[in-house]
Formats: structure tokens, C-alpha cells, sequence
């Protein structure tokens, strides 16, 4: 019975979660800057995706700020414990290291990428040379925390500007050549968290445009005239708490700017009539903007929201087109949030559909990342094997495709097995069944399934389709009740959502809520798994119960299907997998291994084994014929929610409740044959090192003993030879072998020492090893084995039997000369 036990696996972890730093982009567009709590993650956005740097913070402290240079050379970070760090992106190292006055969180960068402006809550503002590491200007008089910063400067000019603004509604502006304040103005009556500045278009060319935007929902457009005199252009009410606003800078006329906040809306706004031009769509979920980074010339922005999602508006494109749609070219995820439930979707399987903690039906590709259905051969170099090695040639799927229709958090996802066809619950009390559209390469809303007096907590979509369309759909609430609901068929024409109010039945069907919900293969009868430690099984026509299956001590998480058999697992909270016959409705085996509760169990391998995840963190492979486990992979920090599975188990994927991914991919075949190749390669290998050993060929056969790095043949190695040598040569072995010794690597000596200091513990083999010391002190520097890392302490372990062993025999030598004291006087007697 071939088994699968051994998996490779690549992962997928957030590298935008759990901090309030705002991302940071270059100006090309090419280098992302981001933080993980305490930890800064570089990543490259270009046609391959991955992580370049992960900067770990020492003192363990959340990340507060962080901006990278425009040119992408240099990224400033602070942290809570007040340290301004400066990383070098080609040395991959930390350049610069000071301590600031205050904790910082809002951060910007000159143009020319020398400056790093920081605002603290102690109201200061301070300067930093980037690349020199040192304070170049301290500015004080704000009486708030600083909100916002925001250098001008003009290459080979003296205007150089800074503007701040505080929490008290204040902004002032500092010339950075004189090191004084211009500019006081105080019009907002909340934060200022958004300020720009440009040349003015009036017939001063000498004077500036400063524009300033505020919690308190508006934004001010002021002239700065010489002799510090300011004069309020224009006050633009937005009604939206703005984040972020800017002057735009690929209109023609260049009379637009733009703003950012509240709602989550991304809204460009003609300064001349103060309306609305252009605007980004208002999400379902309650979101705002946290950050606009512009690129490429402020042709397109980054937009960061506050869930860590970057969206990248093309500002060029959005002027170009026609409506008031701002042009969104991509979305990136910088986490998930926890995974509650997924599905291999699309045509090619090769999308990810996620129920997350989020009204968003969220789609991830994984083409490349993940091989997809008979694509199979892909080198195994390419992934990310359990023992944690990375390989970079894989572009990382951190795009998203966010599809709205519920209003509320998502349950459970579900898929007709060719991928076309995607239902998803939430706690809305609905059901939508998603159709991938193949013109527009998505998904698009086809039916939503109205009813259910609570959250609908899990949902089914029929294995078998008789017409190009799922004939039905199951799902089950926590209302207690459990319905199937007729699916219009399409008809060709472009008919719009269907709503969907009547069921063909509803069943009460538990006494708790239910988990889960999973349909036979032959569409004949489903089940349903509940917290009342409960299964049931019920006729999918006529929705009559089946039967019950009882023997849990704690609630259910999930069920499944056995494709090949007729058998059934159910996961529960007990930490255990029960499998049921399906004819019986009995126990036919219980897996138990797991120390928290079971949350996900599937079949694969045609019912030879199970997949389960658990509450621990862990993935258990099991042999369905004996119960065992065969393996448990470890790559979770938390409880895995969310399992599926591909091929009969070929490829399957994991995600926990910190939003990390694990992709896994069998490799079993592989290994078995790589074993078999080593086995051979080891007796092969064994074979020369006895025929070396018999011709006294003794330095091909102690290389060959070291290469095989087992210690009794390169012991047997050694004391063949020092028994073969010439008693009275100076040599400790003999000349070939002692000149071998002489010239080991670091690492070789390290490791004889290794094997010596074991031997050295035994009266039998310390002969052995004290000869090999005693040949590489007389072979190697003294000083240079002193440099070798861990070397000392291998020899304070030698040194407490040595001298064990020297004192057995002075007592030898002690004894011998009684014994021959007592031969002369028995002589005498004689």
C-alpha cells in the first residue's frame, strides 16, 4: 500500500499586520516597505513578488513609523522604545542607531532621499541626515503631538521647506536653510493629518500653495506670501475624516487635489467648484484610509486601508477614462486575518477563495506558488521544504481580489469541483453562489439565498453536475435549521442577481449551532456536524434524517465524506477523528493524537488515509487501516481553521488563525526514491572504504570515514592504521595519515575533535582518541584552533578524562614498581 507521509511545503505569512506604521513604497514603485508588529519586512513588487529583507527589531518593540528613501537605498524605522534605526538596503545591514526625544509616528522623506523629517509627541519635529546618521535641524513650538509632515525643496535652490501639523489643529512651516518658523497658522479644529505644498500659480512665482486637511472634515488651501503673511485661498468641506491629501499632479489644468480617510474613499476634488471629480467606490466593510503613497511622478498612488490591504490607483488612467471611477490596477493583501474556511477554485484550480473575518469574499492566485492539477513535475527546489529553507524564485501571491455581497463576516466557502461554481455564508443570514466569469476573469454574483432567521454557518454545493449549472444548494444556520434551495438555471442573457427567498424544505436540525455541512459524492445525502456532539445524516430530496451518529464526548467542527467508501469522518472538540460506517451508522475507528480540538478532517489517498488539522497547530497524516499516525507536520503557530485539499491529497493547504498559509505538496515518491539512491551510494561507499582499508590505502579511506560521518568506522579507520605503523617512527599514525590530519579544514577538525571527545570517555577507545589530539596539536596552529567557534569547549570536555586516564596510569606505573620490589626480595628468599 503506497502511502503519502512526506510533504514539502512552502508559506505564505503576513508581511503587513499588527502595527499602526503606515507602509512605505520607493518612487518607482518597485521596493514596499512594512511591518509585522516588531518586525520590517522589505518586499519587491516587481514581476516577482518576494520578500527581500526581514529586519528584526532588538528590543522586541512595536514598530511606530517607518519610510523609505524615494531612491530605495535607505529605510528609516522607529519604535515604542523611542530608537530611530537607518538600514542600509544594499550592506543588508543597520547602519545608523539614535535615540529621539519622544515616540514618533508620522515620518517623511526630502526628494533627493537625504533628509528624514520625524514629528514627536512632545510636539518636536527633528531632522535627520539619512545616509550620515545625524541630526540636522530641531524644531519646537507645536503645543500637540505631531499628526503630519511634509518636506518641499527645489534641487540647487535655497527653498527648502518643512510643514508640520499637530493634533491641536496648528500647522506651522519651517524654513530648513535659516532654521526658523515662517509660517504659524491655526484653522483646523481637529488633527491635521494631510499636508502638501507646491509653487503657487498666482503671479508671485516666489510665493508657495500650502494645502492642509483635518479630522475635522475640512481642507484649507493657503497662499504663503513673503514676510511671513499667509492668506486662506479656499476652505473645501469633504464630509469625510481626512488621512491623507495632495495636490494632483497629472491633471492638465492642475487645479485638483485629493483626499483620503474616512469611508475608506479615495476622492479627487477640483479646487476651482470644491466637487467631486473622481472617487473610489465605499467598501461594505467598515474601513478608512490610513496613508496615499504616491509614485512614478504621483502618476499612480498606493492607497494603505486600515485592514492592510494596498490598493494601487492609476491616477493617469482615471483621468483618461470616462465616469467618476477612480482606476484600481491591483490589490495587495498584507495579511488575511484569520482564515475561517478555503477552497481551491477557478477553471485551473489555481485561485484560493477565503472566508475571513471580513464581508469581503476574498480571491488569492496561486499559480506558480502551488502546482495545479497534473502540473506535477515542478522542482522540488522551488519550494520550501519542513526544515524552513527559503527559495525566492517563486513570485509570492500577495495580490487580492476582493468580491463584495455580504454585509456582514463570512463562515464558509464551498465549490462544484470543477471550480466554476463558488457559494459563500455569513452572518448576514445569507448565502451567495458566485459564477466565474471567463470574459472577465473573476467571479461575478449569481444568486444570493434568502431566509435563515440567523447566521448562516456552513454551506453545500452538489459534487455532481447534470447541466452547466449546481442544481441546488444546502446550508444550515444557526437558527438550528438547515435548508435546500432550488438554483435558477442560467438562462444565457445578462439577468442580473438572482434573490432567492423560498427553500425547497427546511429541517430542524439540531439542538446547537451547527459547523459544518458536507454532501455525499453521489449527491444522494448529506450531513451536518453540530456543537450538540452530534452528526446527522439526511436524504438531500427529501430532507428526511437518515440517521444519527453519537459518540463524541464534546461538540463537532467537521465532517466529511470518504469518496471511494462508504464512510464518514467527523472532527470533533474531544481532540479526536471518528471514522463511521455509512451502512451502519457505526464506529469503525477512532484517531486520537491531537492535544486540542480537531478542526478540520478530509479523505484522501482514495480512503487509504486522512488529513486533520487541530486546535495545536497541528497537521496528522494518518493510515486509515491501522488508525495510526504516520506524520505530523508542524508549521502553525495557531489553530488551524482552515483545510483544502487537491488531487485526493496530492497538494493541500492550511491557514491558521494569524493568516498564515502553509501550501504542501506530496513528495513521498521522491523521497523513496532518493532514499533508495542513498542506500545504494551508502554501500557502494562502504564497499571502497573496505577496499581501502585492505590495501592500508589510508587517507582515502579516513576521508571517505569522515564523509560518511559515522564515528565506529573512522574509529576502526584510525586504530588499523596506528597498528600498522612502525612502532618506532615519530610519526602518531604514520606519515601519509598524520599529513591528511594536518591539513583539515576548520570544520573537519572540529568535527574529529567531536568523535575524539567521545571516544575519550571510554577506557576501551581513549588510546584512539588521544592519539588523534595529540597528532593535530602537533599539526595545527595552536592559535588558529583557538579561533575555531566551539572549539574550547569540546576541549574542556576532553580534558576532565584525560586526565582520568593519565592517572590510571602513574597508578599502573606505581604498582608495577612494588610488583617488582616484591620479585627482587621473593628472589632473595630463593
Amino acid at each position: 500500500m503506497d502511502l503519502r507521509s512526506r510533504y514539502t511545503n512552502r508559506e505564505l505569512r503576513p508581511f503587513y499586520a499588527g502595527s499602526g506604521a503606515i507602509a512605505s513604497v520607493s518612487e518607482d514603485g518597485q521596493l514596499l516597505a512594512t511591518s509585522v508588529v516588531d518586525e520590517v519586512i522589505i518586499t519587491e513588487l516587481g514581476t516577482t513578488k518576494r520578500i527581500l529583507h526581514k529586519i528584526e527589531n532588538d528590543d522586541e518593540q512595536e514598530i511606530t513609523a517607518l519610510k523609505l528613501t524615494p531612491d530605495g537605498k535607505f529605510l528609516a524605522f522607529m519604535s515604542q522604545a523611542q530608537l530611530l534605526r537607518v538600514y542600509d538596503l544594499s550592506a543588508k545591514r543597520i547602519t545608523r542607531s539614535m535615540k529621539i526625544s519622544s515616540p514618533v509616528y508620522v515620518m517623511d522623506c526630502d526628494s533627493s532621499s537625504t533628509l528624514m523629517a520625524l514629528g514627536g509627541t512632545d510636539g518636536s519635529v527633528t531632522v535627520v541626515d539619512v545616509e550620515n546618521g545625524y541630526v540636522t535641524h530641531s524644531f519646537k513650538g507645536h503645543g500637540g503631538t505631531i499628526s503630519s509632515v511634509k518636506f518641499y525643496g527645489e534641487l540647487n535652490s535655497t527653498t527648502w521647506r518643512l510643514a508640520s501639523g499637530d493634533t491641536n489643529g496648528m500647522v506651522k512651516v519651517w524654513d530648513l536653510v535659516r532654521r526658523n518658523c515662517l509660517y504659524t497658522i491655526q484653522e483646523h479644529a481637529a488633527a491635521v493629518r494631510g499636508l502638501d505644498l507646491r509653487l503657487s500659480n498666482s503671479a508671485d512665482q516666489n510665493s508657495l500653495e500650502l494645502l492642509s486637511g483635518g479630522r475635522d472634515d475640512i481642507v484649507n488651501l493657503h497662499q504663503l506670501g513673503p514676510g511671513k503673511k499667509v492668506k486662506l485661498l479656499k476652505t473645501i468641506p469633504v464630509s469625510q475624516q481626512i488621512e491623507a491629501c495632495g495636490f494632483i499632479q497629472v491633471s492638465e489644468n492642475n487645479d485638483s487635489i485629493y483626499t483620503a480617510g474616512g469611508e475608506a474613499v479615495f476622492q479627487i476634488i477640483s479646487l476651482d467648484s470644491g466637487n467631486v471629480i473622481k472617487k473610489t467606490e465605499k467598501p461594505i466593510e467598515e474601513l478608512f484610509i490610513i496613508g496615499v503613497l504616491p509614485i512614478l511622478q504621483a502618476s499612480k498612488v498606493y492607497l494603505v486601508l486600515s485592514d492592510q490591504t494596498l490598493f494601487l490607483a492609476d491616477l493617469e488612467a482615471s483621468f483618461e477614462a470616462s465616469g467618476e471611477n477612480i482606476v484600481i490596477k491591483s490589490k495587495i493583501a498584507g495579511n488575511h486575518g484569520t482564515v475561517a474556511d478555503m477552497r481551491f477554485v477557478g477553471p485551473e484550480l489555481n485561485l484560493l477563495a477565503l472566508a475571513t473575518n471580513s464581508p469581503g469574499l476574498r480571491i488569492v492566485p496561486t499559480a506558480g506558488f502551488l502546482s495545479q492539477k497534473k502540473d506535477l513535475a515542478g522542482d522540488l527546489d522551488n519550494l520550501k521544504d519542513s526544515e524552513g529553507k527559503d527559495d525566492d524564485s517563486t513570485s509570492l501571491p500577495l495580490e487580492v481580489e476582493v468580491l463584495e455581497g455580504h454585509t456582514d463576516l463570512l463562515n464558509a466557502v464551498d465549490s462544484t469541483e470543477d471550480g466554476t461554481w463558488l457559494a459563500s455564508c455569513s452572518k448576514d443570514n445569507t448565502a451567495i453562489l458566485w459564477r466565474f466569469d471567463a470574459h472577465l476573469d473573476t467571479f461575478e454574483m449569481y444568486a444570493k439565498f434568502t431566509g435563515h432567521a440567523g447566521p448562516v454557518t456552513a454551506v453545500g454545493l452538489p459534487n455532481v453536475l447534470r447541466g452547466d449549472w449546481p442544481a441546488f444548494i444546502i446550508t444550515a444556520s444557526n437558527d438550528l435549521t438547515i435548508k435546500k434551495w432550488a438554483v435558477p438555471k442560467p438562462t444565457g442573457k445578462n439577468e442580473g442577481v438572482h434573490i432567492v427567498k423560498a427553500s425547497e424544505y427546511t429541517r430542524r436540525a439540531h439542538e446547537k449551532d451547527i459547523n459544518a455541512l458536507s454532501i455525499s459524492p453521489n449527491d444522494s445525502i448529506f450531513a451536518t456536524a453540530s456543537y450538540d456532539k452530534t452528526c446527522k445524516v439526511w436524504n438531500v430530496d427529501t430532507g428526511e434524517l437518515e440517521g444519527t451518529l453519537a459518540g463524541h464526548k464534546r461538540g463537532l467542527w467537521d465532517v466529511s465524506f470518504c469518496q471511494y467508501d462508504k464512510l464518514l469522518a467527523t472532527a470533533s472538540g474531544d481532540k479526536t477523528v471518528k471514522i463511521w460506517s455509512l451502512e451502519t451508522f457505526s464506529v469503525q475507528k477512532t484517531l486520537e493524537g491531537h492535544t486540542n480540538a480537531v478542526q478540520k478532517c478530509s479523505f484522501i489517498n482514495k480512503n487509504k488515509q486522512v488529513v486533520t488539522t487541530g486546535a495545536d497547530g497541528l497537521i496528522k497524516l494518518w493510515d486509515l487501516s491501522s488508525g495510526e499516525c504516520l506524520r505530523t507536520l508542524d508549521a502553525h503557530d495557531n489553530r488551524i481553521w482552515a483545510l483544502s485539499v487537491l488531487q485526493d491529497g496530492e497538494e493541500f493547504a492550511t491557514a491558521d488563525a494569524d493568516g498564515l498559509f502553509q501550501f504542501w505538496r506530496d513528495n513521498s515518491e521522491e523521497e523513496a526514491k532518493q532514499n533508495l539512491e542513498d542506500e545504494k551510494l551508502r554501500i557502494t561507499q562502504e564497499q571502497s572504504l573496505q577496499n581501502y582499508l585492505s590495501k592500508g590505502d589510508w587517507t582515502n579511506a579516513f576521508l571517505l570515514a569522515m564523509t560518511l560521518d559515522h564515528p565506529m568506522r573512522l574509529y576502526r579507520v584510525l586504530d588499523s592504521s596506528s597498528h600498522a605503523g612502525d612502532e618506532n617512527s615519530s610519526h602518531v599514525f604514520n606519515e601519509e595519515l598524520d599529513t591528511v590530519i594536518g591539513s583539515l579544514e576548520d570544520e573537519q577538525v572540529l568535527n574529529l575533535l567531536k568523535r575524539s571527545r567521545d571516544w575519550n570517555t571510554n577506557a576501551t577507545t581513549h588510546s584512539v582518541a588521544q592519539k588523534v589530539i595529540r597528532c593535530i596539536l602537533m599539526r595545527h596552529n595552536i592559535a588558529a584552533l583557538s579561533d575555531i567557534p566551539g572549539i574550547m569547549n569540546i576541549i574542556d570536555a576532553i580534558i576532565p578524562y584525560t586526565e582520568r586516564h593519565f592517572a590510571r596510569v602513574d597508578d599502573l606505573v606505581e604498582q608495577s614498581y612494588i610488583l617488582d620490589y616484591s620479585l627482587v626480595e621473593m628472589d632473595k628468599l630463593m
